[in-house]
């Protein structure tokens, strides 16, 4: 019964294992996608100026 239960746990942490690294993932491309959109409208802009 016990080893039952453990095997259960264990396919848990391993589904929260993967959902924390898709989140992580996720707000890392986003964070990311804003880094370059911030850079961009930065050399737009210095573009204009000049």
């Amino acid at each position: 019964m016990k080893g039952g239960r453990d095997m259960g746990d264990s396919t848990g942490s391993m589904f929260y294992a993967f959902g924390a690294f898709l989140l992580i993932y996720i707000i890392g491309a986003s964070i990311y996608q804003i880094y370059l959109w911030i850079k961009k409208r930065k050399d737009r802009r210095k573009f204009e100026e000049d």
